[in-house]
């Protein structure tokens, strides 16, 4: 999903690279966005709100820090939007179906037998 701001900024799911930034400056202010507070959040954590904002509209932070608050609280609801929709639609599924075959395969699950490849005892050298 994108999201065209007036301003003529297209938001997009942020990229790999970004991913480390943008999580370290969502950390502070995470529960407030989770509730959608995105005012709470500005109100407490003004500096984490600009960064993360800057990093997921992907412009300069010295560009937004030059505009008005109602700039910076539209682009941070558009990419809460975008990316709130992205990690609920398509990362999460993802993440929740590793971490299910991974309890899966940890716990002996019922997948099938080990590959014929694979010694019935142990080999001691």
């Amino acid at each position: 999903m994108t999201s065209l701001d007036p301003r003529g900024i297209v938001v997009t799911p942020i990229k790999v690279r970004d991913l480390p930034r943008f999580l370290k400056a969502i950390e502070p202010i995470a529960a407030e966005l989770a509730a959608g507070d995105i005012a709470g959040a500005l109100m407490r954590h003004a500096d984490a709100v600009i960064e993360a904002t800057a990093i997921g509209a992907g412009v300069d932070r010295a560009w937004l820090e030059d505009q008005t608050p109602d700039v910076l609280a539209e682009l941070a609801a558009k990419v809460l939007e975008v990316n709130a929709d992205f990690f609920v639609r398509r990362v999460l599924p993802v993440i929740q179906g590793a971490a299910d075959r991974l309890a899966q395969t940890a716990s002996g699950g019922t997948s099938g037998s080990p590959p014929s490849s694979m010694p019935d005892t142990p080999i001691v050298t």
